[in-house]
């Protein structure tokens, strides 16, 4: 039997607006930097804050790429990957979350549309 679980729920905000790109016709990918501020506290009584890269593919990155903007606060639900590579013959690490799903947190109203879309998560996308 295995223990493993990979999945992490983030709350936060953009740093700034989404890059979205259209890799293929039918793939896309949505990427932005979400920071996050500790419940620690430094010395000085201010607390600290994590830049996270998150991206979203396909359907959802599409939705996201309409709805997501600089400064949004959102909760992302995902899991966490860490890859390595290599780069002028040095081994680098990268570490992300995939997000599978979003929630925009703000007050400012949506159409019902886009209130529906945002909670589209990459899972549907998957059984279709």
């Amino acid at each position: 039997m295995s223990y493993n679980y990979n999945h992490c729920t983030l709350m936060g905000r953009l740093t700034k607006d989404p890059d979205f790109k259209q890799i293929t016709e039918s793939f896309c990918k949505l990427t932005f930097i979400l920071a996050v501020t500790r419940r620690y506290r430094k010395d000085n009584g201010k607390n600290e804050t994590d830049f996270i890269p998150i991206t979203l593919t396909g359907n959802i990155a599409s939705v996201g790429s309409q709805l997501l903007t600089k400064g949004a606060p959102v909760l992302v639900y995902g899991s966490i990957q860490v890859r390595n590579y290599e780069k002028e013959n040095e081994r680098r690490w990268a570490t992300e979350v995939l997000a599978e799903n979003f929630q925009i947190l703000n007050k400012k109203k949506h159409t019902s549309e886009e209130l529906s879309s945002s909670n589209i998560n990459s899972s549907t996308e998957e059984s279709s």
